[in-house]
C-alpha cells in the first residue's frame, strides 16, 4: 500500500513559528508547501532610541570666552578675550565674569604691599574664570564654586595684613606720643613756661598742635580697632581700606584735616560740642585740641562733611 506524501514533514509533529513561538498549521498531506518571503527589515516596525539632543547635553554650548590671560603690563589684572563671532554671553556668565573682576579688583586693594599673595590669588581668580567661562566645557555653577574658595582664602588671608597695619597705626601713635615728648624737653631745657601749661604765644601753638596730632593718631589707631573685627567676612573687606590710602598718608591726611577742623571751630564759624564740652573753647583750654585731634581720627567722615560744609557756595 503506497504511503502518502508528506514533503518530508511529520503530519503528528506541531512545529512552532519562528515570529511569535505559535503553533505553525500543519499542512495536510499532499498540499503543497507555500513558503512566503521574509518581510523587508525596512518594513518592519521597531522601536528605536530617539537620537541624544545637543541642547540636552551641558557640555555643548557655545564658547562666549576662548581665553582668560594676565595682562601684560599688569600682573594683577586679568583679560578676557572673546571669539571673532562669539555670540552675547547669557546674564549668567556676564554676572560671573563682574563678579571675577570685583575679586580681582579687591586683591590689589588688599595685597598692594604684598606681591606675592598677590599674584598668587590671580592665578587662582584666572582658573576660577576658566573653569566657569572659557570654552564649550565650561560650567558657570563649578565656576562660581571655585570662586568662592578663592573669596574665603582671601578672607583668610587678610589676618597678615591686619597684623602689618596694627603695628604701622601703633607706630604713628608712638610717633606723635614722641614729639610731644621731645617737644616738653625741649621747652623745659631751654627754661621757658611748661609747653603744656602755656597760656599764649608760641608755645600754646606748639602744643595745641602736638596734641591734636596725637589725638588724631589715637583716634586713628581706635578706630581701626572697632572698624577690624577678630573674624572679617569676604563681603567687609571692601570697607576696610576703599581709598587704598596706606598708613603714613592717611596719618597726614587726618592730621591736616584736624588743624583746619581747629582752624574753623576758633573762628567760631561752626560749633560742636561732644560731651557736654564745647569743642570751641580749645583756645583757652588747649586740651581741648586733644579731643579735637581725637574726634577727627575716630570719626573722620563726619568731621569731613562738617568741613566741606564751610566751602563757599557761588550764587547766580
Amino acid at each position: 500500500m503506497p504511503t502518502p506524501e508528506t514533503n518530508g514533514a511529520n503530519p503528528n509533529i506541531a512545529t512552532l513559528n519562528p515570529a511569535d513561538d505559535t503553533p505553525a498549521p500543519t499542512v495536510p498531506p499532499g498540499e503543497p508547501v507555500v513558503v512566503e518571503p521574509p518581510t523587508p527589515a525596512a518594513e518592519m516596525e521597531t522601536e528605536q532610541a530617539p537620537p541624544a539632543r545637543l541642547e540636552d547635553n551641558p557640555a555643548s554650548h557655545p564658547v562666549y570666552y576662548e581665553a582668560v590671560s594676565v595682562a601684560d603690563d599688569d600682573p594683577s589684572r586679568l583679560k578676557f578675550k572673546r571669539p571673532p563671532t562669539a555670540e552675547p554671553p547669557p546674564p549668567a556668565v556676564r554676572a560671573m565674569r563682574r563678579q571675577v573682576e570685583d575679586v580681582s579688583r579687591l586683591v590689589r586693594i588688599l595685597f598692594q604691599d604684598d606681591k606675592a599673595r598677590r599674584e598668587q590669588f590671580i592665578r587662582q581668580l584666572k582658573e576660577a574664570a576658566e573653569s566657569g567661562l572659557v570654552g564649550p566645557n565650561s560650567n558657570v555653577e563649578i565656576g562660581l564654586e571655585n570662586l568662592q574658595d578663592v573669596k574665603d582664602g582671601i578672607a583668610d588671608a587678610y589676618t597678615a595684613i591686619r597684623n602689618k597695619l596694627w603695628w604701622a597705626n601703633l607706630v604713628l601713635l608712638g610717633a606723635a606720643a614722641a614729639c610731644c615728648i621731645i617737644a616738653s624737653a625741649g621747652f623745659f631745657f631751654w627754661g621757658t613756661q611748661s609747653l603744656w601749661l602755656a597760656t599764649g604765644g608760641a608755645p600754646l601753638y606748639v602744643a595745641m598742635g602736638l596734641m591734636i596730632f596725637l589725638g588724631a593718631m589715637a583716634g586713628l589707631f581706635v578706630e581701626f580697632i572697632f572698624r577690624v573685627n577678630d573674624d572679617i567676612p569676604y563681603d567687609q573687606l571692601r570697607a576696610i581700606n576703599p581709598g587704598r590710602w596706606k598708613p603714613l598718608h592717611r596719618a597726614l591726611n587726618t592730621t591736616i584735616v584736624a588743624a583746619i577742623f581747629a582752624a574753623i571751630l576758633a573762628a567760631k564759624i561752626l560749633q560742636v560740642g561732644v560731651g557736654g564740652v564745647l569743642l570751641n573753647d580749645f583756645v583757652t583750654k588747649s586740651w581741648l585740641a586733644l579731643v579735637i585731634g581725637f574726634v577727627t581720627g575716630f570719626s573722620f567722615p563726619y568731621v569731613r562733611d562738617l568741613v566741606q560744609q564751610v566751602r563757599p557756595v557761588s550764587r547766580a
